[in-house]
Formats: C-alpha cells, structure tokens, sequence
C-alpha cells in the first residue's frame, strides 16, 4: 500500500514539476513586457532589423524613384531602440490593462528633408507629382519601419479584445497566470516531502521516487521542445511578416535555452538521487 501511495505521489510530482516548468518558461515571455522599463532588445535583432529596413527601402525607393541611402542612413540602432521602447509599452498597456496602447512614433522630420532634398525626386517639373511623391514615399517608409517593429494590426487587436473581454478579465487572467510556476513550484516541494514522510522521512527511501519523476519530467521537456520544433510554426510566420520572424526567434532561441537548462538540471537531479539510492544498498 505504501509504494502505491508513494507511486502515485511520484506521478503527481511528475505533473507539478512539468506544470513548474511549461509555466515558467511562459512567465519569462510575459514578464519582462510588463515591466516598466519594457523588455530589452538584443543586439542580433537591432542587427536583423536594419538589414530588413534597408531591404524594404530599398525597395521603395525603386517603386517611388528616390535614392535609398540618404534614407537607409536614418534607420540608426538608437531609431530602433526607440521605436522598441514604444512597442514595449503597447504591450505592457495590452497585458496589464486590457486595453490597445499609443501607436508607435517615429520623428520623420529628418526623413521628411532628406526626401525634401532627394535629386531623384526634384528632377521632375511637375511640382505637384514630386510634392506627392516625396509625400507618400515619407508615409511608406514611416509605414513600414513602424509596423516592422510592432507587426502587429491594432484594429484586429482591437476586435479581438473587445470578445475577449466578453468572457473573461484579462488583466486578472494574466496576473493570475504570472503567479502560477510559483505555486506549481511550492506544490513540487509539497509532494517531495510527501513521499520523505511516507518513507520516514528518510531521503534515501524517496530518493528513487523522487528521481523518477525528475527523470520522467525532463524527458517530457525533452519531447516537447522537440514536438514544438517540428510544429512548422516558424515557416507560417516567416510567410506572415519578416519583422515578427526577426523577434520570434530571438525569444524562441532563449526560451529553448531554458527549456534545456531546466531539463539538464533535472536529468542530473534523477541521476543523483538514482545513484544515491543505489548507494545505500537498494535495488531500483
């Protein structure tokens, strides 16, 4: 009866310590976008990103016939940085208080002169046609170095909020969910000393429970990062927009790494506590 008891705790501890892990891995997403301070851009995607506007520039700049560089020269890590101090605050607006943040702004003054100025622009006698041009090229350019840093459309945002809100708070939601590794974790503690009392309190009686379900948990962390990378996930927002591609990444690559910090630590929390059962002269 006791090892069946015991058995079933192990289970449940497989469970909670799976729960700690999915969770926390979320948690490390959210959080920082609720901070203040917003969450904090890597160099790498400053990096992609210039490349991505030059690009995007530079195709616009043969579709309304300016020249590219003058314009490519405005698009500065520091542009970029504030642009994503911005969108880090649309989404602390969007998680904390339910509601659509500002659009973001860009100072298109000095995009506006350089157009202005542009020799491939002025060339033409119709005043009105360059005025236009020059114009619409600002827009463009304003357009999508904005919706490359936050591709996302504030409309359907808007929409889905508005249903969401319908059925449930989301700002609670949210709060709710930002506590759950901790709970999940103090569960893990829980059924951990479940099990060293079932045994008398002896750890080497509960170690080879224990480790089973470090062991168990980690070769599910394991399958689901695993699972996720052969989801196809990556190829649909690739096609969906190149900015959001630029910054999934980026968090998929440290997520991933968590992900395998968190199971190597619990594959060797198996192995040591297999091995110190086995020590103590038990069979596993």
């Amino acid at each position: 009866m006791k090892k069946a008891i015991a058995a079933l705790l192990a289970f449940l501890l497989t469970g909670a310590l799976i729960l700690f892990s999915v969770t926390f891995l979320l948690q490390q997403i959210i959080q920082p976008a609720m901070d203040e301070d917003g969450a904090q851009v890597s160099s790498s995607v400053i990096r992609e990103e210039q490349q991505l506007a030059r690009d995007r520039i530079t195709k616009l700049a043969g579709l309304y016939g300016f020249e590219a560089e003058p314009v490519t020269a405005l698009i500065t890590e520091d542009t970029l940085r504030d642009l994503h101090s911005q969108a880090s605050l649309w989404w602390s607006t969007l998680l904390k208080d339910g509601k659509i943040g500002e659009e973001l702004r860009w100072d298109t003054d000095g995009l506006a002169e350089t157009l202005a100025e542009d020799a491939l622009l002025n060339r033409t006698e119709d005043e009105e046609r360059s005025e236009h041009l020059k114009l619409s090229a600002a827009e463009e350019v304003t357009n999508s170095i904005v919706h490359m840093v936050l591709p996302m459309r504030p409309q359907t945002i808007r929409l889905g909020l508005q249903e969401i809100e319908k059925r449930v708070d989301l700002p609670n939601v949210i709060r709710f969910f930002l506590g759950v590794p901790w709970a999940a974790f103090a569960l893990c503690a829980l059924l951990a000393g479940l099990i060293a009392l079932l045994e008398s309190g002896r750890f080497t009686g509960a170690a080879r429970y224990i480790g089973y379900a470090l062991g168990a948990a980690a070769l599910t962390i394991v399958a689901l990062m695993l699972l996720y990378m052969n989801a196809g996930i990556l190829p649909m927002i690739r096609e969906a927009s190149a900015g959001l591609t630029i910054q999934y990444r980026d968090v998929v690559s440290g997520t991933m790494t968590r992900a395998g910090i968190l199971a190597a630590v619990m594959a060797a929390g198996c192995i040591l506590c297999l091995a110190e059962h086995r020590r103590n002269g038990k069979t596993v």
